[in-house]
């Protein structure tokens, strides 16, 4: 776990990149709603409402003293910035396969890499389960609760800001762009089998202790509980935003020299571009623990 405090790591978020310009152009989800904010003094103001100094400074030094004696919090930023961090590995992965399937010269990179669909479905399923374990962590939750995570993806209020654009971005950058519009009965589909190589993949591997369960075996069945239970809220979130693969393309287009052709190596690119995961999971963080330290010092919070 860091030793940053909360401020800190706000801090150390991009104002403008790739990540901040993909999850502007999300905000069709929550027309309006997401600041990109790197500052906590700013956060404790967007919360409140409050602008006066002295009470900004004040909520904010209790947030930060509220994440110094929270683990879970301190394990909820962990865990989403360990999801980017790895992502690099994983991405390489796909596209060393890719090319080598293009390249005869380069065809060996094909036996030692997995399948690209393989690999997007692992990685989604594993963000998914990050997703449900940092939630639950930051809520005081049993890691077996994933019942309570899966009610609160329906509930527009646990979802909002930047919780509703970062399950957007997951959604659409690990989901619809490298799957397709079916993503979730294809993941679903290769979950049933049980043939997944978790015990290859990396960010699986640096998982492993968070995940109930003993083994492979168990803990691929709670990743397998996980994206079960959530798919048919997922499909309700995009019902209700209106995010289909054809925004998902629109939007990336504006970045890139996007075709329906290099979706794979998109996909890729974009974990490898990005991360919006921890981005976005450390303006949970700090939001959530601003609500708290808000509330003690009497601000009726929604």
């Amino acid at each position: 776990m860091s030793s940053n405090l909360i401020s800190q790591e706000l801090s150390e978020l991009s104002s403008k990149s790739l990540t901040t310009l993909s999850l502007s152009a999300l905000d069709f989800v929550i027309p309006g709603s997401y600041q990109n904010t790197n500052s906590l003094d700013e956060m404790v103001q967007v919360v409140t409402g409050d602008i006066r100094t002295g009470r900004v400074q004040a909520i904010s030094n209790h947030v930060d003293q509220l994440y110094k004696e929270s683990s879970g919090a301190q394990r909820a930023v962990w865990l989403y910035k360990l999801t980017d961090t790895t992502d690099q590995a994983i991405a390489a992965a796909s596209l060393a396969n890719k090319v080598g399937s293009k390249f005869a010269i380069l065809n060996f990179l094909t036996k030692v890499t997995p399948k690209a669909d393989t690999s997007q479905t692992i990685d989604l399923c594993l963000k998914l389960t990050v997703e449900a374990l940092a939630q639950l962590s930051l809520r005081g939750l049993s890691r077996e609760s994933v019942g309570d995570w899966v009610s609160s993806l329906g509930v527009t209020g646990s979802y909002s800001n930047e919780s509703a654009l970062r399950l957007a971005a997951i959604i659409g950058f690990d989901g619809l762009v490298p799957l397709g519009p079916d993503f979730l009965q294809k993941v679903t589909d290769q979950l049933k089998t049980g043939k997944l190589p978790w015990s290859d993949n990396a960010l699986f591997k640096k998982l492993s202790e968070y995940i109930p369960g003993s083994g492979t075996d168990d803990k691929s069945g709670f990743i397998t509980e996980v994206v079960s239970k959530a798919a048919t809220p997922l499909e309700g979130f995009m019902n209700r935003t209106g995010l289909d693969r054809g925004k998902i393309m629109g939007i990336i287009e504006n970045f890139t020299d996007a075709a329906d052709s290099k979706l794979d190596y998109l996909a890729a690119f974009l974990d490898v571009s990005t991360n919006y995961t921890s981005h976005t999971g450390i303006q949970s963080v700090a939001r959530k623990l601003v609500e708290q330290s808000a509330a003690r010092f009497g601000y009726e919070m929604a």
